[in-house]
């Protein structure tokens, strides 16, 4: 992810006028800022926020980011807090904005912030700060109100903005947490990983969270935060504002902790009003009991001490009321609602690419439900699809197919020929996963087709590489190779980085099902370097898995055992417990390769546990095979055709086909094994029914090839020619010299019986 400089577009949409590269001051902690203007709106000045390209690969900054941009939604528009209109995300890679409004300066100030209001030694006048104390308590009263719990954790006059219009409003709910919601801790950084230094900057160091300056003695500690926490930090705000000094000081961060614990704070001056005075120590008491314990309670102290320092009643506070009116028992209005479904369709992608399939389902049916409300048909075809890829990682196919069939069926209908081609590429993912690779092949080349009228390249892109996938699947790699050299070319003519890692990663797959694993390794590490450029961790997880498996193919088992291992340290460190289960059946296949049957037993053991624990159907129905396997290299038949018999059901039950053909050859291996000669047939013979009506050539010839041996050692040379010959000329043509050989060898010895 590249910093966008002034004049490029992001999304088609937003023009960038000034960036952290030209103004430092928008570059803070682990966010960036671009003042932009957006064409869709008629040209309205806006504010993205996205968070660092260097913290891409930190999966707890991503995460707080995008619950940060959670509460920012929920929060609504209220006068005085900065209104997030909504979330998107990037149209390449994995970036993630938050479209703002943008605050101007009012005049004279370097900046809209209240920092530049207060000068040390230069008290703002007592009307000036109270008003400014009067937002800041409705703000946050309006957040509490919509969050119950929510507590900021980081006010301080650097997140408080105040434009031309005099108003001030809070920004930067990234440490917020809503305590009734969540009910845990934020996950906060080591030490040495601190977000900025300095008293007057964000800390996430050794457990505390917060502002130095600014934060509560509880705080400090660790312990519970409610309200109180963030009243306390308005107080040192306010006495600020009032004082034209902080209200504590220190030359460190451990002085400052001190004053703050052992309420050493400055000295309320005598010239201070007594009201004023009562109220700030209202709100900075060390011990919270004695604070004031809400914001509606601090809001009716501010307006008493307004009207007794001014000698008139506060000013009213403006309508928050949106522009259009709201249904009955919602909140919002109609336009408001859908952005937020638009919202939550974006932070439900980016959970999505994070490998957090459970989360992000949770938001994409969020944006269903606003989208049915609301009677939005494109916001309910985009969440269908979403909800269906959302099925589709947690291995449920039959409920990923029928979102994606739902989401097409509304496409066509409103005639979104770009939202159509999307469900048709979904369906064709769908239908991949459950192995009838040419009914998925189908819907590629109808989405293809529709990528290439209406002009989406990147959709073409993606969709070459699908069906370079499915091709490959089918055992054509050379025709995949020409498949991903087009979306090679396209990723590299748009600049989409990700789209260009994954199709040298697929051609690194390619090239090794053609048997030339040097031309892989080449490049899987051209991947691997893109996805760690660009922080793409499941990807560098997802490449280094397969350099495992390129090496294992060159015979380098324990090579491929460390890649795998790396593979699987990334997906453990980002919490992508898909991966992590898919890796340790990796692992385990690698341990069989080696004979250590025993070893594998316990890395599978291990994958199935987890895809049950995250309710991966096909997962465990994978992990469940690869058990019998490496019961069979035990030689306990027995024990592996009860692995393999639920295997197969929950192949049926999850519609996946080429696993429901590949356990019926698994078990015909057991009975095999087991002497039970007429049972093996049955189920290599059902077996190959299944992989040649879907369409997978290898498994196809592999199954020949064993149902050869197995009719040539019944003295059935009729029966097993031609299952050797179409084995021989499959593995031919793929490359396979190994296989085809073998086949060949049997083809001959038949040849020979039968004369």
């Amino acid at each position: 992810m590249a910093i966008h400089r002034s004049g490029s577009i992001i999304n088609n949409r937003y023009e960038v006028v000034q960036g952290p590269h030209e103004k430092p001051s928008l570059a803070g902690g682990m966010g960036l800022v671009y003042l932009c203007v957006d064409h869709g709106k008629d040209g309205r000045p806006v504010a993205l926020k996205t968070f660092r390209p260097e913290y891409l690969p930190n999966r707890e900054a991503r995460d707080r980011f995008l619950r940060e941009g959670t509460t920012w939604v929920q929060l609504g528009r209220h006068p005085h807090i900065v209104r997030c209109h909504e979330v998107i995300k990037g149209a390449v890679g994995s970036e993630v904005f938050f479209v703002l409004d943008l605050v101007a300066p009012a005049e004279g100030k370097r900046d809209a912030s209240l920092r530049s209001w207060l000068i040390s030694g230069k008290p703002l006048p007592v009307e000036q700060a109270l008003l400014f104390a009067l937002h800041l308590a409705r703000g946050m009263k309006h957040a509490t109100e919509k969050l119950p719990g929510l507590v900021h954790r980081d006010l301080k006059p650097e997140n408080v903005l105040v434009g031309r219009d005099g108003l001030a409003r809070i920004t930067d709910f990234g440490l917020a947490s809503a305590i009734q919601e969540t009910g845990d801790q934020l996950p906060v950084a080591d030490a040495k990983e601190s977000e900025e230094s300095g008293l007057g900057r964000t800390q996430l160091t050794q457990g505390v969270v917060g502002t130095p300056l600014y934060m509560a003695p509880e705080q400090w500690t660790g312990g519970e935060l409610d309200a109180r926490s963030d009243i306390y930090a308005y107080g040192c705000i306010l006495f600020e504002m009032l004082a034209g000094k902080r209200v504590v000081s220190g030359n460190t961060i451990a002085e400052i902790e001190k004053a703050h614990r052992e309420g050493r704070v400055a000295e309320i001056s005598f010239r201070l009003l007594d009201h004023l005075g009562q109220l700030l120590q209202g709100c900075v008491k060390v011990n919270r009991e004695e604070r004031y314990s809400n914001w509606l309670e601090l809001e009716s102290e501010v307006a008493e001490a307004w009207k007794v320092v001014m000698g008139k009643e506060a000013p009213a506070a403006p309508d928050s009321s949106p522009d259009l009116p709201a249904r009955p028992g919602r909140s919002g209005g109609p336009a408001e609602r859908v952005a937020a479904g638009g919202s939550y369709n974006a932070m439900g992608a980016s959970y999505f690419d994070i490998g957090k399939f459970s989360v992000a389902r949770d938001y994409f049916e969020k944006a269903l439900a606003i989208g049915r409300q609301e009677g939005e048909r494109s916001l309910q075809a985009v969440a269908l699809g979403n909800l269906g890829n959302a099925y589709w990682g947690l291995g449920d196919t039959h409920s990923a197919i029928g979102y994606h069939e739902q989401s097409l069926a509304i496409a066509r209908e409103i005639g979104d020929r770009q939202g159509e081609g999307h469900s048709l590429g979904n369906l064709g993912n769908a239908y991949f996963l459950s192995g009838d690779v040419q009914s998925a092949i189908g819907y590629f080349e109808q989405c293809l087709a529709i990528t290439r009228h209406i002009d989406d390249h990147q959709g073409e892109g993606v969709v070459l590489g699908n069906l370079g996938n499915a091709y490959r699947r089918l055992g054509d790699a050379r025709r995949a190779v020409g498949y991903y050299e087009q979306r090679l070319a396209i990723s590299r003519e748009i600049g989409d980085r990700h789209g260009e890692g994954q199709a040298l990663g697929d051609l690194g797959n390619a090239y090794s099902q053609l048997g030339d694993a040097r031309r892989a390794i080449v490049y899987h590490k051209q991947s691997l370097a893109i996805a760690r450029e660009i922080g793409d961790r499941r990807g560098e997880g997802a490449t280094l898995g397969n350099l495992g498996t390129t090496y294992n193919q060159l015979g380098d088992v324990r090579g491929a055992i460390g890649y795998i291992e790396q593979s699987l340290a990334i997906d453990r460190e980002i919490g992508d417990r898909h991966g992590e289960g898919n890796t340790l059946g990796n692992l385990g296949g690698a341990y069989c390769q080696l004979g250590d049957a025993r070893g594998a037993i316990d890395y599978f053991e291990q994958s199935l546990a987890i895809a049950r624990e995250i309710g991966d159907r096909h997962g465990e129905g994978v992990a469940l095979g690869n058990l019998g396997s490496a019961y069979l290299q035990l030689d306990d038949a027995r024990g592996a055709i009860g692995y393999f018999e639920q295997s197969l059901a929950i192949a049926r039950e999850t519609g996946a086909r080429q696993s429901e053909g590949q356990t019926l050859c698994n078990l015909g291996v057991a009975y095999r094994r087991l002497g039970y000669t007429q049972r093996a047939i049955e189920s290599y013979e059902r077996s190959l029914a299944i992989l040649r009506e879907i369409g997978d050539v290898m498994s196809d010839a592999s199954i020949s090839l064993n149902l050869a041996y197995l009719y040539s050692e019944q003295g059935s040379f009729w029966e097993a020619r031609p299952h050797a010959q179409y084995a021989q000329q499959v593995f031919s043509q793929a490359g396979h010299a190994k296989y085809a050989a073998r086949a060949r060898q049997l083809l001959q010895e038949i040849e020979q019986q039968m004369k």
